[in-house]
């Protein structure tokens, strides 16, 4: 069966009273306890982004005989690419009843996704979603390196998934050594005038820095003032998340979003989410592996796609894991089949800046 049939069929967006049956899918697909079941984050994610639909929730059910039997979720962002300006989404939850699979459900559910935006584009998929986009053509983009900057090796080295004689190396005589570049870099950056300051919320001057900073990446979701403050100060977890601006005296050079998260009993930073002006990158990230040492973390971690990044990154010690933590988090897009010129930069990694505040990367924590 075609994808045209499946969309006449029974694909069609999520309404209100689609919230009985999809509850009871939800349960089923992805537990009693899955974040898909909470009401504030419903509410959050598909009715208050920035840019939404104005047809309703970008979440799109397959049902048969009342029942829902797949669904696909989307989160619309703004997209710069060079310098247009697109409709993106997030491709999100993907999910087909296993009984249903292999029956065109999936690709239909996708393809109508595909239908409301310039560029679909989808982090960290499962295997299944994985393949199924493959099929459809989509672009593959390889995987988002993870960052880790260690800055307790022996403590590190207790609850890291790696061992053999590198690890044991960096526990014996890397502190010395990580902490001293540290410390230089981070005197640097104060020498410079820059200074980290916590924020409780973000407010106008992030616009400006959006503005200032954006050139400079070839395709990257907006990062502006209503963006961060639904992603970041709106959130159900907006708790969890501190925001910090790097200054130089009146002037925003940068900011960072950084969450605590357990690990193995252990606190270790995550850098959510991070823009910087042309040349502040490595006093930013100078500024914040500082912080993070102050508060004796075991560690920093920072899961990106930033080709500008990686050199400032491995100066200031981090190491860049290309398969993460423990799997890789695959990257794929698709552009609209009407606008093939999009497919030059869209389809180059080396062109994209994405945090995990991009989709839906950053939900969970890394111990969950």
């Amino acid at each position: 069966m075609s994808v045209i049939d499946w969309k006449q069929r029974g694909v069609a967006r999520f309404e209100p009273g689609d919230r009985p049956a999809l509850e009871a899918f939800q349960r089923e697909s992805f537990g009693s306890d899955a974040l898909q079941l909470c009401p504030d984050h419903f509410r959050w994610l598909f009715e208050e982004p920035p840019g939404r639909d104005v047809d309703g929730p970008q979440l799109w059910l397959c049902k048969r005989n009342g029942a829902v039997v797949g669904q696909q979720g989307g989160i619309p962002f703004s997209l710069k690419v060079g310098e247009r300006t697109c409709r993106g989404s997030w491709a999100i939850d993907l999910m087909v009843a296993p009984e249903w699979r292999l029956r065109g459900v999936g690709p239909a559910l996708s393809e109508t996704q595909a239908g409301a935006a310039d560029v679909t584009v989808s982090l960290s998929m499962t295997d299944a979603a994985y393949k199924s986009y493959k099929r459809a053509g989509w672009l593959d983009l390889g995987s988002v390196p993870t960052y880790l900057r260690v800055l307790d090796p022996p403590r590190c080295l207790r609850v890291s998934p790696y061992d053999g004689g590198l690890a044991r190396l960096v526990a014996s005589v890397g502190k010395p050594a990580m902490t001293a570049a540290s410390l230089a870099t981070h005197a640097t950056a104060r020498l410079f005038g820059a200074r980290l300051v916590e924020v409780e919320r973000f407010d106008h001057r992030v616009d400006a820095l959006w503005q200032d900073s954006a050139a400079q990446h070839g395709v990257i979701a907006r990062r502006d003032l209503a963006f961060l403050r639904w992603r970041f100060d709106s959130s159900p977890q907006a708790g969890r998340h501190r925001r910090f601006y790097v200054m130089r005296g009146e002037t925003l050079l940068a900011y960072v979003v950084l969450r605590v998260d357990p690990w193995k009993g252990e606190p270790v930073g995550v850098v959510c989410d991070y823009l910087a002006r042309p040349g502040w990158l490595m006093a930013a990230f100078a500024l914040v592996v500082e912080q993070a040492r102050r508060e004796r973390m075991a560690a920093l971690m920072c899961r990106t796609l930033n080709q500008q990044a990686a050199r400032p990154l491995s100066v200031l010690g981090f190491l860049c894991l290309k398969n993460g933590l423990r799997t890789p988090t695959r990257m794929m897009a698709r552009p609209a089949l009407d606008q093939p010129e999009l497919k030059a930069l869209v389809g180059d990694p080396r062109q994209w800046f994405v945090t995990v505040a991009d989709s839906d990367m950053g939900f969970r924590g890394l111990g969950e």
